[in-house]
């Protein structure tokens, strides 16, 4: 069964806000869905309906940076299983992040001074993200959890963004891209990494905490309506587009997961005041001359 945006877009305004009343811009018809709107197989076909911006001199290695991630992050969901996957995706964080950044440039070009926001070198925060993930892998969470929590990264330093849209995907399809050809699953990523920048690039690094919000919606929708999973990354890249335009929808989304904080804090620095978890273990500073560490085994 096809599963048009306006079925989302309504699930999304009864699960995140006071009423649907509020979410609304001045003309709701305006972010509504039509019967154009519904989705089949053939909208796989077209990878880009929804790039927009002027082209500029930084395109090409944006583009080359966005096929890389279509190959990657489609490789990795062909995981089995969450286990699988999760230690695949901390595996191959540090470079995802690294070969993401002409997106991120790209990103900074229109949506405010991205780039300023981002203190650290793009080791650094893949080391973060990599820490995070071994972490909540080893606690057993759910790509879900990894997702809220990396999503929170992401506001941080945006360059956090294709392993978040590599969640947002396997979250959406779980272990069925297993048995999806790998072309299909290169367009999953591709248009999961379309619905994070699409967020970004209209809301600026908050926005990105829409996306669980989203997937989690289509989800919801689909689960309810019977829409085949190879669908619903599509959705969710649809979704974000119209969300994208809709400023009091944006805002509601954009506003901090209190799961996703929690996860966040506890992970992304050991959970601690001082120290950090390292691939080995964990290292904490203490008052005096003396470093306690504590090896996971």
């Amino acid at each position: 069964m096809s599963m048009s945006q306006q079925d989302v877009m309504e699930d999304l305004a009864y699960a995140e806000a006071e009423g649907p009343a509020d979410m609304w811009g001045e003309d709701e018809s305006d972010y509504m869905g039509g019967p154009s709107d519904n989705f089949g197989e053939d909208d796989w076909e077209s990878a880009d309906d929804y790039e927009s911006g002027p082209m500029g001199e930084d395109d090409y290695e944006a583009d080359e940076a966005d096929e890389f991630l279509g190959k990657a992050l489609g490789s990795l969901l062909g995981a089995e299983d969450e286990d699988e996957f999760l230690g695949k995706l901390f595996s191959g964080a540090k470079k995802l992040i690294s070969k993401a950044a002409p997106i991120v440039g790209k990103l900074a070009r229109g949506a405010a001074p991205i780039l300023s926001m981002i203190p650290h070198p793009a080791a650094q925060i893949g080391s973060q993200v990599a820490n995070a993930l071994g972490k909540l892998r080893a606690e057993g969470a759910s790509t879900e959890d990894a997702l809220e929590a990396v999503a929170e990264i992401a506001v941080r330093d945006p360059r956090a963004l294709p392993v978040v849209a590599g969640l947002a995907a396997r979250s959406v399809i779980k272990g069925r891209g297993a048995s999806m050809p790998q072309a299909q699953r290169q367009q999953v990523a591709k248009a999961m990494t379309r619905a994070a920048t699409t967020l970004v690039r209209s809301g600026g690094p908050k926005a990105i905490r829409a996306l669980p919000k989203i997937a989690k919606s289509v989800r919801r929708t689909a689960a309810a309506q019977g829409t085949p999973v190879a669908m619903q990354p599509r959705v969710v890249a649809n979704t974000a587009a119209k969300v994208a335009q809709n400023p009091g929808l944006m805002r509601r989304l954009s506003a901090p997961s209190p799961t996703g904080q929690r996860l966040a804090r506890r992970v992304a620095n050991g959970g601690g005041g001082g120290g950090g978890w390292g691939e080995g273990g964990r290292t904490i500073s203490v008052p005096g001359p003396a470093t306690i560490t504590i090896t996971v085994g």
